[in-house]
């Protein structure tokens, strides 16, 4: 946490980061300083989830907290943003992307969940889980292209990520999204491949592959077995599939495949 704070320190005694300007006169892209996402719940969680950025809608709204402790307290509270609302639409609507890791990540089994109260299963996966942003201040326009073309400006991202996941011990640590293959490669040992098919009684003709690569990570003389689930943003797989996406993706870390004929192959 040191350096998170000495750089949340910067952007409140200065009013931007150095490393986020010197990007965005890289990139002639634009950032938002008034939301920063570093992280999202438990700092200890023994399950970690990486993602590129945060946009959801529903976490810029406000400023920032005045001071580093505010804003950790707040990071961790995250859970209580989750409201009942009378609208299951308006509900499914804001927290789509929520819902969507909640089935991902039920099969984990490392957050006990409250039966088929939603709301309440939500603010206990935002509360127990830690969810580390890679490029932690919101922009509408930055993406890997851009991340990949000034790695060398954008390395620091990286590093402050591996630093939170190496910080406690994790039984579980994912990165969302197939940008993590090029992000991650100069920290990957070893690297294994695997496709599979996945399907579900709501498209009972048609059978989707999926991708997943599990990884050993070589960070500051540590290693850590992690996962890169590439198809988690396919917006073809319904909750069932993205359940069935989250048991190959704990079998697959733990070595021990369930599906009986998979489309697999290792690199």
């Amino acid at each position: 946490m040191t350096e998170l704070e000495k750089e949340y320190g910067e952007l409140l005694k200065t009013g931007k980061i150095q490393l986020i300007e010197k990007v965005k006169k890289l990139t002639s892209k634009q950032f938002s300083y008034s939301t920063p996402h570093y992280f999202i719940g438990n700092i200890r969680s023994r399950l970690a989830l990486i993602t590129f950025s945060s946009n959801k809608e529903y976490l810029c709204k406000g400023n920032a907290p005045i001071d580093f402790e505010s804003y950790q307290y707040k990071s961790q509270k995250l859970g209580e943003n989750f409201l009942d609302l009378e609208n299951e639409k308006e509900f499914e609507s804001i927290y789509s992307s929520d819902i969507r890791m909640f089935n991902y990540l039920k099969p984990f089994n490392t957050i006990r969940f409250d039966g088929d109260s939603i709301t309440k299963n939500l603010k206990k996966l935002t509360t127990e889980k830690l969810e580390l942003g890679l490029v932690p201040y919101p922009s509408p326009d930055f993406g890997e292209k851009d991340f990949m073309v000034n790695y060398n400006a954008c390395k620091p991202f990286v590093e402050r990520v591996l630093n939170g996941v190496i910080a406690y011990p994790r039984q579980y640590v994912v990165f969302i999204g197939s940008c993590f293959n090029n992000i991650l490669e100069e920290y990957v040992e070893e690297s294994e491949s695997f496709r599979f098919l996945l399907t579900s009684p709501n498209y009972p003709n048609q059978k989707f592959i999926t991708h997943f690569t599990r990884i050993t990570l070589n960070y500051n003389h540590r290693r850590v077995i992690a996962g890169i689930a590439e198809s988690f943003c396919d917006e073809n797989l319904d909750s069932i599939m993205l359940e069935k996406y989250g048991q190959e993706s704990v079998a697959i870390i733990n070595r021990g495949f369930l599906l009986s004929n998979p489309l697999w192959k290792q690199s």
